[in-house]
């Protein structure tokens, strides 16, 4: 029975505070007191505090959507120049992807990259390449993307065939390299 009487006298001690939201008395534990800034007395009217406090860094409230920059691009202090690497698997080279311009997104994944050796390619012949064109490096390094150790192929099929020394005649392709060739 004391220990009641003791927790009442308790809470009857400690001072009352008003909520700065709402203006409502409510009461804290005094380690509690000691901790807070701004006292509430609700879930609620602390969401409302913490609102307006983010308000303040551009993350919530219309003014401050309309004054906020979104870090995008070269605004990014994460900004690498537009290159980024596909890690693969295995004991296998990182293939280099660029951020493609504007007449090449047709060629592009959804987030607006293309691979490098691509990218070349389709700058020299000067025409999109089609999905199932193929652009073989000569000495079979991903990251080498010199012009000179490119080759160009109309489809997987044929690329493989003269890899291993089978090709099919007939193949047809927008170009051949050895014909281009200077003589």
């Amino acid at each position: 029975m004391d220990a009641k009487i003791d927790r009442r006298t308790l809470k009857r001690s400690v001072p009352s505070l008003t909520c700065t939201v709402c203006g409502k008395l409510f009461h804290l534990a005094p380690s509690r007191i000691a901790r807070v800034t701004t006292p509430s007395c609700s879930r609620q009217c602390n969401g409302k505090i913490r609102g307006a406090e983010w308000a303040k860094h551009g993350h919530k409230g219309v003014l401050a959507r309309k004054t906020f920059t979104p870090l995008r691009g070269a605004n990014n202090p994460a900004w690498k120049g537009g290159v980024t690497m596909f890690k693969k698997k295995g004991n296998y080279k990182d293939i280099r992807y660029l951020r493609a311009p504007d007449w090449m997104l047709p060629m592009a994944r959804k987030d607006g990259y293309v691979m490098e050796h691509r990218l070349v390619m389709a700058k020299w012949c000067g025409y999109l390449l089609t999905r199932t064109e193929v652009v073989h490096h000569v000495d079979h390094d991903p990251l080498n993307n010199a012009r000179s150790n490119l080759e160009l192929w109309p489809d997987n099929r044929s690329h493989k065939l003269a890899e291993h020394g089978r090709f099919v005649e007939g193949a047809v392709c927008r170009w051949f390299p050895r014909d281009l060739a200077p003589r």
